[in-house]
């Protein structure tokens, strides 16, 4: 996996994009790393949340247009299909995952970014749907902001290919948290490190619990939530944490 170096600390693993030279934009050779990196991760025992992030000037830009370029329309197919696997892969996850963000996440970086469950962004951050700058559409880059943000801003931002600054990002509830570009890496481990802390089996429900209420309609969402939420209870992680929790409440006493 030469397009992408992965660090592991604790129950922290990060998915470092290493394609510099092309500003970490997609070809076949790091989409095909990412997905089945995230993959290995979610399988990992070890790995509570993953981070994925690139260099200091580029989290990610576009894709390919050199391996784009000449190509029938099924083999444009099927290459855009392999740009895009991350957003299924990501979906189906069951860790959580964060970006660290830092410099430009333009077209397929900012769809990246948006996939992420969490985002923690530097102050220099660019983030733009830019896919009509030069001549397609970008609408595989914004679904994961469907349900987030009004049609009128993702219409805005996929016809005028505008690229916004961090504060505007989170002002529109694009990123959770944007730092000063030195704090970036201990504060996206701070977020990390709070919620790898948490029971495992709660953070994997919660994660595939949001992604599947996504589309259900009201009553059947919360019927489902309470299923859920009768199957942890009887975890014995849970029990366990619960224990702590009485005891702890109780003065340390054990009846």
């Amino acid at each position: 996996m030469e397009s992408i170096i992965i660090k592991k600390n604790e129950l922290i693993s990060t998915i470092i994009l290493n394609k510099p030279k092309q500003f970490n934009a997609f070809d076949i050779d790091l989409a095909t790393d990412l997905n089945n990196a995230l993959k290995e991760l979610d399988k990992d025992d070890s790995t509570r949340v993953i981070i994925i992030q690139g260099s200091k000037k580029y989290f990610s830009v576009s894709i390919s247009l050199e391996e784009l370029q000449n190509k029938s329309v099924q083999q444009a197919k099927e290459f855009v299909y392999a740009m895009n696997e991350f957003y299924h892969t990501i979906h189906h996850l069951r860790k959580p995952t964060i970006a660290s963000v830092s410099g430009y996440a333009v077209a397929n970086g900012a769809g990246l970014l948006f996939a992420c469950d969490l985002a923690v962004c530097s102050k220099s951050t660019k983030i733009g749907i830019t896919a009509i700058n030069v001549g397609l559409c970008g609408i595989g880059a914004s679904l994961p902001l469907r349900y987030s943000l009004s049609k009128k801003i993702i219409m805005e931002m996929l016809l005028t290919g505008k690229v916004l600054n961090a504060y505007q990002a989170k002002r529109m509830l694009m990123v959770n948290k944007v730092v000063d570009g030195k704090f970036l890496e201990e504060e996206t481990y701070k977020l990390a490190f709070n919620i790898a802390q948490k029971n495992s089996s709660a953070i994997e429900i919660t994660k595939i619990g949001i992604e599947n209420l996504t589309d259900m309609e009201f009553d059947k969402a919360v019927d489902y939530s309470s299923d859920l939420f009768s199957y942890i209870v009887n975890l014995e992680e849970t029990k366990s944490t619960l224990i702590k929790k009485i005891n702890k409440k109780r003065g340390g006493k054990n009846d």
